[in-house]
């Protein structure tokens, strides 16, 4: 149960509440506590809700996820990422902090960020991708807003997104160029109990 009085129940939540929120819902369908139907459902709720007290009824029959104090801290953003690749290769898969900025490259290599079980630090965050003589696949949860603003000389660089993403949910935008190379990017469901799910 929630320890809100009424008056802060019904106080406007900000957008650091519903990330620190969809990750409480991360970490609870990660040890299997909600099954994947069930955290999406709670997880475009959580990005849509107004109120603290819309977030807390989300939390509320979690063990050790009810107290509002867990979530109500900094709720800084995870610090700038650079994945790079050059005669390589890199993952970024399953459950990590996404930052709110990012830059991936790969020459004459390859790489994927996969965004579908990751947990997001801020409410929009933008990814550099370069890609030379190589490729790159971003894969994007169902629930995200996405704009992109990459261009592909002599390769491709991905513009159509299928669908639309869910209101409130973070954006995510991608800028860069391919040369060369490409870098697909595209929404994918998540799995349950598949090869890519989130490591409890």
């Amino acid at each position: 149960m929630s320890n809100l009085t009424p008056r802060d129940a019904s106080t406007r939540a900000a957008d650091k509440d519903r990330i620190q929120v969809a990750q409480l819902l991360g970490e609870a369908a990660a040890q299997g506590r909600l099954d994947l139907s069930e955290y999406e459902r709670r997880l475009a709720q959580a990005y849509a809700a107004k109120t603290y007290a819309e977030l807390d009824r989300l939390t509320d029959d979690l063990p050790s996820v009810a107290e509002p104090s867990r979530r109500r801290g900094s709720g800084k953003p995870a610090p700038a990422t650079l994945l790079l690749a050059i005669l390589s290769g890199f993952e970024r898969r399953g459950r990590w902090n996404v930052p709110d900025r990012m830059t991936t490259f790969t020459l004459l290599g390859g790489g994927v960020v996969d965004l579908r079980y990751a947990d997001f630090t801020s409410a929009d965050v933008e990814i550099h991708a370069y890609a030379i003589m190589g490729g790159q696949t971003i894969l994007l949860p169902p629930e995200v807003n996405v704009e992109v603003k990459g261009v592909g000389v002599m390769g491709g660089f991905d513009h159509d997104v299928d669908g639309q993403g869910a209101p409130g949910a973070p954006k995510v935008t991608i800028r860069g160029f391919s040369l060369w190379g490409g870098v697909g990017i595209k929404r994918k469901n998540r799995k349950a109990g598949g090869s890519d799910q989130p490591p409890q």
